[in-house]
């Protein structure tokens, strides 16, 4: 079977939608199929496992980008002459057998992302932004004209907000969440790099280290989390090691405000976040907004027990008070602050970080693949696939 993956970027280390690419692309290639990626952007080594094809696009300007990359890769899988079986989209283009929304709706993200969104002035000007024009006009041709066969969401959260923004059928939908490398992501782990992780960030082995990953601090949550560790309740030997890019300056300032700079810890970004987990004992995500949260994912199948919010769709997974946390509403300090003190107690932390892991291993790249290669059966018809 010929299957092709259309992404702007086949990077792996670039963010999560090439990351989720690359793993899709491994496990297919695993299974014997024959694997063609439509990208603008190669990796500086490219795999022979894939057979590469190159979507021009004109990439100094966003909008620009955004626009010929959506036109060019459809050109580019029809000028191969290839029947393929399936065409798989990853980035907004203009048709594909299956489009994968990996981010919610633009809409969304924009209202949880930019405080502007709160007033009709603020809306304007921010819908009258290049960028975000663009994202939102392509993202409109894709749905109301309905550039595809089907289409996969990562979360029930992003199936709703399709549903309810471009009124697509439900049965248009299909739900997949990501998968995680369990493999990568284990508790084991922590035997390995826990201790020489503690040391490169001063973490003594006896402290309560706390994890947070990702970029987009605000979006992410991290001033309430700041604001929980700011209550006087808190263990003495608790710290924080924040993870990801962000106006780290501004919340360096928060912290300090708040008299807890010399706990939270900025580590910038990791390649090698695996090893970041593996130092910690908490995983914290209060996230304002996300689709879905594959940090979660990971850090549950690292053994971390998770604090999640109902905001991110990674909550969907979680079973509340067994195999993670999840709070109501993520602004809300004294919630996190609860429920960071529910899980000081390292008893606690040990049988929720152990149900996590287990939880986890239901949403492995395995069954990840399974669930799209049911889907790909579908649209074929092929007995045979």
């Amino acid at each position: 079977m010929k299957i092709a993956l259309v992404v702007y970027q086949f990077i792996k280390e670039k963010g999560g939608v090439e990351r989720y690419v690359y793993n899709l692309a491994e496990q297919l290639v695993s299974k014997k199929y024959e694997v063609h990626i439509f990208t603008h952007c190669l990796p500086e080594k490219e795999d022979n496992r894939y057979i590469f094809h190159y979507v021009p696009a004109i990439s100094f300007w966003s909008p620009l980008k955004y626009w010929t990359f959506a036109f060019n890769a459809p050109r580019a899988v029809k000028k191969t002459g290839i029947r393929f079986d399936i065409v798989h989209g990853f980035t907004q283009t203009l048709y594909q057998d299956i489009y994968r929304v990996g981010g919610g709706c633009h809409w969304d993200y924009m209202l949880h992302t930019y405080p502007s969104m709160q007033t009709i002035f603020g809306r304007a000007l921010l819908c009258l932004n290049p960028r975000h024009m663009s994202l939102l006009l392509l993202e409109k041709m894709i749905f109301k004209g309905k550039r595809y066969k089907q289409v996969t969401c990562i979360s029930e959260m992003c199936k709703d907000e399709l549903v309810s923004h471009y009124k697509i059928p439900p049965e248009d939908i299909a739900i997949i969440y990501n998968g995680v490398d369990t493999m990568l992501f284990s508790p084991d782990n922590s035997r390995k790099y826990r201790d020489s992780i503690r040391s490169m960030y001063d973490v003594a082995p006896d402290d309560i280290l706390l994890v947070f990953v990702g970029s987009g601090f605000k979006r992410k949550g991290l001033i309430h989390v700041i604001h929980a560790l700011a209550m006087a309740d808190m263990p003495k030997n608790v710290k924080l090691l924040v993870v990801g890019r962000g106006y780290e300056e501004k919340f360096r300032a928060i912290a300090k405000e708040k008299g807890i700079y010399e706990l939270v810890i900025f580590a910038g970004t990791s390649k090698e976040i695996h090893k970041i987990y593996a130092a910690g004992d908490i995983f914290v995500f209060p996230s304002e907004y996300d689709a879905f949260g594959t940090a979660c994912l990971e850090a549950m199948a690292s053994g971390l027990p998770v604090i999640v919010s109902k905001a991110s769709g990674a909550s969907e997974i979680i079973e509340d008070g067994k195999d993670g946390i999840v709070i109501e509403h993520p602004i809300n300090a004294k919630e996190i602050a609860d429920a960071l003190q529910m899980l000081y107690d390292k008893e606690k932390r040990k049988q929720m970080g152990l149900a996590a892991r287990n939880k986890s291993e239901k949403y492995s790249l395995e069954v990840n693949i399974n669930k799209t290669l049911s889907v790909y059966r579908r649209l074929v018809c092929d007995s045979n696939f």
